[in-house]
């Protein structure tokens, strides 16, 4: 089955997050997953959730995503991001 990572993303420093995300991309595509989306301007249909940036990853699995969130060289990158944004992340499957 594949995995959808749906994050819900507050970017406090565009320009040291940028670091995070030229570091991020080629571990992300070496698991075998892609970006599916970034929207800096989601519309919110209902309800009190108001991401203020939107961004979608597809994951071969839930086990590929969990072993990339937990590899020894994702997290520096994780501390990275956590320096220079916040997110809440869900993982989804279909």
């Amino acid at each position: 089955m594949t995995a959808y990572v749906v994050i819900d993303l507050d970017i406090a420093d565009e320009e040291g997050f940028q670091q995070y995300v030229d570091s991020v991309l080629p571990l992300i595509e070496k698991t075998g997953a892609r970006n599916l989306l970034v929207d800096t301007k989601p519309l919110v249909l209902e309800g009190d959730w108001g991401p203020r940036t939107l961004v979608i990853h597809e994951y071969p699995s839930k086990e590929a995503v969990e072993e990339f969130w937990n590899s020894d060289e994702y997290q520096p990158l994780k501390e990275l991001r956590r320096r220079y944004s916040t997110v809440k992340v869900v993982v989804g499957e279909a």
